[in-house]
């Protein structure tokens, strides 16, 4: 009972990876490219539209920012000039002091100071003795006024200093918040630029698919499988190519119908001259090299940027490479060379080259392999970057 409980256990998960699977990999007819087309074109004139509005508001807050820059600017200027002038009224004040301390030595009455007695006494008759007596009082009066006079100056401009001081606390905070804000609002910017971008090259690159599609007549239901039976291959979308020249897909991305129902990993191109150039789908650098007789034989690993999306391609069962690690290359540029039949590799059985596709988004393919990870999982449908590669048994006469 447990053996049949097992069983049965099994066989629901390969029904369920073959359901999830199908529905991944079906592809839309052109109706649903037509309408997912339209949806990213009103994608990309909502996100131009917002990012047009934020524009506007960033520029606004800049503009703040620049004329509190401008205030600040201002005021630091202010201060400056009522430190000079606090600066001028103490330099006058010991100037006055320094021209009377003569003088004042004989006004000090109260504490009975003797030069006092000496400047009035030194008068040579009783006019000069009154004169003696009224210029000491009035000099003394006139610089105690002229003292107080300055000091009421001086707390002016610190008073002035004071609320400078504290407007300029709140311009700097002003300033912060909007550099804050300016800085938020290019973020934003930044990333609905970013979805401008990708939306206008979703869109352009399935009108250019359905417009190929429609040249050769395919109905609103048809898919590009379907539609290849109409017209041989398309033309190439995405900016990407076929592997090779010419030839046949001779095995598709899926299970297979043979061979125990295994799931193949990729799309085989296959044709009967060994030797003939092997090229990546579109333009990138090769990132690994590796070797294996018995499974594989010589493959190369590239990474491509294709509609602003990472991806890594590898290419199996070739004879020999062309190109090295680090090197960048075209979608024309011959990696390698298609294997002779017999070369000892067990997943070969005719001369073809095997089609892989990795998702790098952030990196995860390069990150994983640097850490030791296996290159080849995480293989998903070469028809996600490729999708006018004709259908199984379908043939292509230019890439």
């Amino acid at each position: 009972m447990k053996l049949k409980y097992v069983s049965m256990i099994m066989l629901g998960l390969v029904l369920f990876n073959m359901v999830i699977s199908s529905s991944y990999a079906r592809e839309k007819t052109l109706d649903e490219l037509e309408a997912e087309a339209k949806a990213n074109r009103e994608a990309y004139n909502k996100a131009k539209s917002e990012k047009e509005l934020t524009e506007a508001e960033r520029d606004k807050a800049t503009a703040q920012k620049n004329q509190v820059e401008s205030e600040i600017s201002s005021i630091e200027k202010q201060m400056e000039d009522i430190a000079v002038q606090v600066d001028n009224i103490q330099k006058e004040i010991d100037k006055k002091d320094e021209q009377m301390k003569d003088i004042m030595s004989f006004v000090q009455v109260t504490n009975g100071d003797s030069n006092y007695l000496e400047y009035i006494f030194g008068a040579t008759d009783f006019t000069d003795f009154i004169y003696r007596i009224s210029v000491a009082e009035q000099l003394g009066d006139y610089n105690e006024e002229l003292i107080e006079d300055y000091n009421e100056d001086v707390k002016k401009l610190d008073k002035k200093n004071a609320e400078l001081n504290t407007k300029q606390e709140e311009l700097n905070k002003k300033q912060s918040e909007l550099t804050v804000l300016e800085a938020k609002l290019n973020k934003e910017i930044e990333t609905l630029q970013s979805g401008m971008v990708s939306k206008d090259q979703a869109y352009k690159t399935q009108i250019k698919l359905i417009q190929s599609m429609k040249d050769r007549g395919c109905d609103g239901d048809d898919t590009v499988t379907s539609c290849q039976s109409k017209g041989g291959s398309l033309v190439s979308v995405n900016g990407t190519y076929m592997p090779i020249s010419k030839g046949y897909v001779t095995s598709d991305y899926g299970y297979r119908s043979y061979g125990g129902g295994e799931f193949h990993t990729g799309i085989d191109f296959s044709r009967s001259v060994a030797g003939d150039a092997v090229y990546p789908i579109a333009d990138g650098e090769v990132i690994l090299l590796d070797y294996n007789k018995s499974c594989g034989n010589h493959i190369v690993y590239v990474k491509h940027n294709i509609n602003g999306h990472s991806y890594v391609t590898s290419y199996w069962h070739l004879s020999s490479w062309s190109v090295r690690v680090g090197q960048k290359v075209s979608y024309s540029t011959r990696i390698g060379s298609m294997a002779g039949r017999n070369t000892g590799d067990a997943c070969s059985g005719g001369i073809h080259v095997h089609l892989n596709l990795f998702d790098n988004a952030n990196n995860q393919w390069e990150n994983r392999v640097a850490r030791g990870g296996n290159p080849n999982s995480g293989r998903i449908n070469p028809r996600t970057v490729v999708p006018q590669t004709p259908k199984k048994g379908g043939y292509f006469s230019h890439r």
